[in-house]
């Protein structure tokens, strides 16, 4: 939906006609395979054709009948024409008034940006990604295997296991704090009446999580001895904890009650850094998508299947969220105790705490303060490297708002080409037809065949211009409607008058229908009657 030149998409088009047919079904399922895609074949081209017949149709919903409705107020391009005349406004000033926050050497260059990659997104970067590169897991672990590797080819090995070097065992011990999470949100989802294969899924990771960490700790023993020492130290409770309750005795849990190698927890501070960015990028992601999703549901959706799929989707969302929170909150912790242990400092001003206040997208005020007291949360303005300094901060907030000015763009571009492309369908119909009982007198063939698809041809250039015409005449109305949207992008103030009003009549309980100017299609000629004589 941001590719330029697209109007507004309308995603549940497809099923439209599938639910048209759907009073085939008891006769299709009779059918062998070719007698039932031809019928499906029939009834959708019949289905298309009326779609398009009816497409400058509009009534409001006191004169229309169930059947009536569903066609003509479901796919009405009138209807939407309308929805974007009301609405193209509120996307052009929300994006000026973002602009007027950019400096304007920034915004030149932004668009630059944009247009070369709408002409050639080949070739060009998306400008829809944010393009400072973030640390991840991945890539810390890659490059402490390079480090590991040079030290082997210099003799040197440090190793205490043929299958496990240090990078090795902090990395696994990491993986097992993720299982040891996840395990315990399986766990608290159970409850009393948990059925049979909900209860077994969780027994069985359970005990493969068992299993890993028997392994873990005969491997932990290997580089840290007096682990051993702190696992004994532990109160001995007379239930057994549950695998993710147990302490995996990290180099940053272990601090100074022990002593062990240095090396080990620098590995886990390089690969705890780039844990604690890694989690805040998903954060961030996924709290964008929440907000969107929030936008739709409030906006589009309506009835209870819809708001159900809606609601199980921002569970999802919420969960993902959830989850990059601990982990971060862990990492967080790590850190904290791993710079006090090594003598790192500026740590706490790096990683901030994260409290459930700060867990917004950038649109969310903080609870409690209004719009105007309204500031973006600390997680959209740091960068994701450790030795960020303030200009890579700077970019990396500027990068993220030039996403959020490229989307809002594309809206605004979105609902005025919706606006503008409504005719043009049939022009190029027209000329489409003529054009081909043009080309048709060149192939030999006989001169009554080649007269009867010239006439076929012509007569469907004179249906398509007279549907044309049609619809024309039908949306006489719609250059006003256009004009004061336009008026409305101009003076920004008419358009807050106008929302102002439309939030005054629904406190009254009134409906607001359509102008008066644009003509019902009970009054509008029928387009199957307009002359097709050729």
């Amino acid at each position: 939906m941001l590719t330029l030149g697209a109007g507004l998409g309308d995603g549940e088009a497809p099923e439209h006609g599938w639910g048209k047919l759907n009073p085939l079904a008891t006769s299709t399922r009779e059918m062998g395979p070719g007698t039932r895609r031809d019928t499906l074949d029939y009834h959708f081209g019949d289905y298309n054709w009326r779609k398009i017949v009816r497409l400058g149709e509009f009534c409001e919903l006191s004169e229309c009948t169930t059947e009536y409705t569903n066609f003509q107020l479901g796919d009405s391009l009138l209807k939407k024409l309308k929805i974007a005349t009301s609405d193209v406004a509120e996307h052009v000033i929300a994006h000026q008034e973002l602009e007027a926050t950019i400096s304007p050497e920034r915004l030149v260059s932004w668009t630059h940006a944009m247009i070369a990659w709408e002409l050639n997104p080949t070739n060009n970067p998306n400008p829809y990604e944010v393009a400072v590169k973030t640390p991840t897991q991945a890539a810390v672990r890659c490059q402490l295997a390079e480090e590991e590797e040079k030290a082997l080819a210099s003799g040197v090995d440090v190793s205490l296991s043929d299958e496990v070097s240090p990078c090795s065992l902090i990395a696994m011990g990491i993986d097992l704090e993720g299982e040891q999470r996840s395990l315990q949100t399986l766990t608290k989802s159970l409850w009393d009446h948990s059925q049979d294969r909900q209860i077994t899924r969780v027994k069985l990771r359970s005990n493969a999580l068992t299993r890993k960490l028997e392994e873990w700790f005969s491997l932990l023993q290997l580089y840290i001895p007096s682990s051993i020492t702190l696992r004994k130290r532990e109160p001995q409770k007379k239930v057994p904890p549950k695998p993710f309750e147990v302490q995996l005795w990290m180099p940053s849990q272990i601090g100074r009650l022990v002593s062990f190698d240095r090396s080990l927890a620098e590995i886990e501070y390089k690969l705890r850094n780039a844990q604690a960015h890694e989690a805040l990028g998903v954060l961030r992601r996924n709290l964008q998508i929440r907000a969107t999703l929030y936008d739709i549901k409030d906006r589009w959706l309506r009835g209870q299947g819809a708001n159900t799929r809606a609601l199980n989707a921002l569970a999802t969302m919420q969960a993902r969220i959830a989850a990059a929170r601990d982990e971060y909150r862990h990492a967080w912790t790590a850190l904290l105790a791993l710079a006090d242990l090594l003598g790192y400092s500026n740590v706490d001003q790096e990683f901030l705490p994260l409290q459930d206040k700060d867990i917004r997208s950038m649109v969310e005020p903080e609870p409690g303060l209004g719009e105007i007291r309204r500031t973006l949360s600390w997680i959209w303005r740091r960068v994701n490297a450790a030795d960020a300094t303030e200009e890579e901060t700077q970019e990396f907030v500027a990068e993220t708002i030039c996403v959020e000015w490229g989307k809002s763009r594309a809206r605004a571009q979105r609902f005025q080409e919706e606006m503008n492309c409504t005719l043009r369908f049939f022009v190029w119909k027209v000329a489409d037809w003529c054009g081909k009982g043009a080309a048709l007198q060149a192939k030999p063939t006989s001169a009554e065949h080649a007269e009867g698809l010239k006439a076929y041809a012509e007569r469907q250039a004179v249906l398509c211009q007279s549907l044309h015409d049609t619809f024309k005449r039908q949306w006489e109305g719609v250059p006003g409607l256009v004009k004061s949207a336009r008026d409305e992008i101009e003076k920004p103030a008419l358009f807050y008058q106008r929302k102002q009003k439309e939030f005054e009549r629904k406190k009254t309980g009134n409906k607001v229908f359509i102008s008066n100017s644009v003509p019902s299609s009970s009054t509008a000629p029928d387009p199957l009657n307009q002359p097709t004589d050729v």
